[in-house]
């Protein structure tokens, strides 16, 4: 009898393992447009063209709208257009934007999240903070930034968004690509002060984010050039080159593609005419890429669009296969979650880390953990050592050769050992 327990008790594990990996989406509609993992963080953004999501403007746009929306079940959605100046009526704005978002796709027990800056609105299942509508020095329009709180209990930490509408048009080098520079410089600037101590700004280090949305790039290369590795153009206002991630490296633009496979990778599109105008870029030191794709309800299979509840001309403007305007750009993140003493946020707590603690050894007040202070006491001491030590080559490839322990670190140790017996005798 303990032999055939047993038996079924190891069949029965078997049977789960080898159902995971015959099922490795995560939704239920077993398409592209499913996430890979539930823990997955949805990001989509879309240039919707003018206040046409809404009902009362669009009503044949506003049922694309809301099939697109439910299909995609984004976490973060980040909207452009939002606030028509040109329909001589009243422009949409935040609150139209939430009533729409609670109409159309409810949120169990809750209520969407809504921040607009400009005609740019971040729509999200989680509250936002640090919420604001420019950069300081200011670029060339006003943004949507706010910073995300996730669940403590699904991530390790929370999430900054910044998303953009640059202005339209003109060639390499005209007035308009001079507007699209600036607003990347500033942007550049805007990252560094979040990165540093004080300022106008600051995230907890190592936080993970993202610069979105409709770049407009129809001129040089200059303006998502900078963008990804931090040169800045306007030295004089917007301060030195600066790359943007948190370990010192460029960012990654995500490079989705239709419908998650082949090579076409336009965004908007008007008859012949084709562009990639939107864009996620990120800080690929804390974020990892699950799935990733731009939505093409037109190239879909029948059977795709039927398993999902979309419609052929869901991303087209009226009955046209061939006037999209904007396509939406889904990307789905992992949030990496750094070792306490990874201070170059590197992945891993390895030499270059014990160099940082052994650089910021001492400092008793005032301490980062970019500097050493892997316990967040204020401080730099022997207990931000043995952290490093628990730690080495855990979260990254294994260390490098590190010369033997001199006098220094044993005398680190020991100062470590003596505070710990003072407090457990204390307590």
């Amino acid at each position: 009898m303990s032999m055939a327990l047993n038996f079924t008790r190891w069949g029965a594990l078997a049977c789960v393992l080898w159902l995971q990996t015959q099922v490795p989406t995560w939704g239920n509609t077993g398409t592209f447009i499913d996430r890979q993992q539930a823990t997955d963080l949805r990001v989509v953004t879309y240039n919707v063209l003018w206040d046409t999501i809404f009902p009362d403007r669009d009503a044949t746009q506003a049922a694309k709208f809301a099939r697109v929306v439910n299909a995609l079940d984004p976490d973060l959605l980040n909207l452009q257009e939002i606030g028509d100046p040109f329909c001589g009526c009243t422009p949409k704005n935040a609150s139209d934007v939430l009533n729409l978002m609670n109409s159309i796709a409810p949120l169990p027990g809750s209520s969407w999240n809504v921040f607009m800056g400009g005609d740019n609105v971040i729509v999200s299942k989680y509250p936002l903070s640090l919420k604001r509508t420019n950069t300081y020095p200011v670029g060339d329009k006003s943004q949507a930034i706010a910073l995300v709180d996730l669940p403590d209990d699904q991530f390790p930490t929370d999430f900054y968004l910044i998303n953009n509408h640059y202005k339209c048009c003109g060639g390499n080098g005209s007035e308009e690509d001079v507007r699209r520079q600036k607003q990347s410089d500033a942007i550049v600037n805007w990252l560094q002060d979040a990165r540093t101590p004080g300022g106008f700004v600051e995230l907890a280090p190592g936080t993970p984010f993202a610069v979105l949305g409709d770049l407009n790039t129809v001129g040089g290369p200059g303006p998502l050039n900078t963008l990804i590795t931090g040169n800045i153009f306007n030295e004089t206002t917007y301060g030195r080159d600066s790359p943007p991630d948190w370990d010192g490296s460029f960012l990654t633009d995500s490079q989705p593609v239709h419908n998650a496979t082949g090579t076409t990778d336009y965004t908007w599109r008007s008859g012949n005419s084709r562009s990639l105008l939107d864009y996620v870029i990120y800080s690929d030191s804390a974020l990892d890429v699950g799935n990733k794709f731009v939505l093409n309800t037109v190239s879909m299979t029948s059977a795709d669009r039927t398993a999902t509840g979309l419609q052929q001309r869901d991303v087209t403007i009226g009955n046209s296969t061939t006037y999209f305007d904007h396509l939406p750009v889904v990307v789905d993140f992992r949030i990496f979650e750094f070792a306490p003493s990874d201070f170059n946020f590197s992945r891993s707590a390895d030499g270059a880390d014990l160099a940082t603690w052994q650089a910021g050894y001492h400092v008793l007040s005032g301490a980062t953990r970019t500097t050493g202070d892997a316990d967040g006491d204020g401080d730099v001491d022997g207990r931000d050592f043995l952290i490093w030590q628990q730690q080495a080559g855990i979260s990254g490839p294994p260390l490098s050769p590190v010369p033997e322990p001199g006098s220094w670190v044993m005398l680190i140790v020991g100062e470590a050992f003596i505070a710990n017996c003072r407090r457990v005798r204390y307590q």
